[in-house]
């Protein structure tokens, strides 16, 4: 590649029942790119080139496509050739330890709708997080307002439904998977404004991501939340409730 400098990504969970939420992933790369770049991407291109990575590969594994452009420079980022893709597979390990300990800090990502490379700033967050003793990071804002964490989205159970913070944030892979699971089991869920204030007014709290999917917070900054086995029941059959997608 070029220049990584400037670019965008998505990361798919791909094992033997197929690659989950893939036709988010193929959304997401192409409405990324139209941003970016202003072309899109195909989706027919992207299935190949994943096709052609993995072949021998272990599964489950994280696939990372990454769309760049062969012609920017930092004197000259716009009228860009149609982007290409470059895709880098890693095994997928077992998550183990016990939930993470979160601080929140205030910060949010530019551009936050757009998963762009840009990930030096989040990297450093949570470095700053476990250097004082947390696990990892989740943002707010200026007025103690949730919006999302380093590499992962946010959402709380308040004991009679699930809730996702509206504020401006990367709309993910797995929360959308999730959601769309929830709305076929009929569980309700919604978005709203979540603050630091309210949360202790919710009974458990949980991180998604595309590669690790939902996985309980112990606590942020100084609430703990409890174990919560209805929750992790609700989010265990919204999963299974949205199959793998064939490549």
């Amino acid at each position: 590649m070029r220049d990584v400098s400037y670019g965008h990504y998505t990361s798919i969970l791909v094992d033997q029942d197929g690659a989950r939420g893939l036709t988010a992933h193929l959304e997401r790369l192409d409405r990324d790119a139209r941003v970016v770049f202003g072309h899109g991407i195909d989706g027919a291109l992207v299935r190949e080139r994943v096709r052609d990575a993995l072949r021998g590969q272990e599964l489950p594994a994280n696939v990372r496509v990454t769309v760049f452009a062969r012609d920017a420079t930092p004197g000259r980022v716009v009228d860009l050739q149609p982007p290409d893709i470059a895709v880098t597979v890693r095994t997928v390990q077992p998550r183990q330890g016990p939930s993470p300990r979160v601080r929140s800090a205030v910060y949010s990502r530019y551009l936050p709708e757009v998963k762009h490379i840009g990930t030096f700033s989040l990297y450093h967050q949570v470095r700053l997080a476990q250097q004082a003793g947390y696990d990892d990071v989740v943002f707010v804002d200026e007025h103690g307002r949730v919006s999302e964490g380093s590499f992962w989205n946010i959402a709380f159970h308040d004991g009679s439904k699930i809730i996702w913070p509206d504020a401006p944030a990367l709309p993910g892979v797995e929360m959308t998977t999730l959601r769309a699971g929830l709305l076929a089991l009929g569980i309700p869920d919604e978005r709203g404004a979540v603050t630091l204030a309210q949360l202790r007014g919710f009974r458990s709290a949980f991180r998604t991501n595309a590669i690790s999917g939902p996985v309980p917070i112990a606590s942020i900054d100084d609430v703990v939340f409890r174990p919560d086995p209805e929750c992790a029941a609700l989010l265990k059959a919204a999963q299974q409730a949205v199959p793998g997608e064939a490549l």
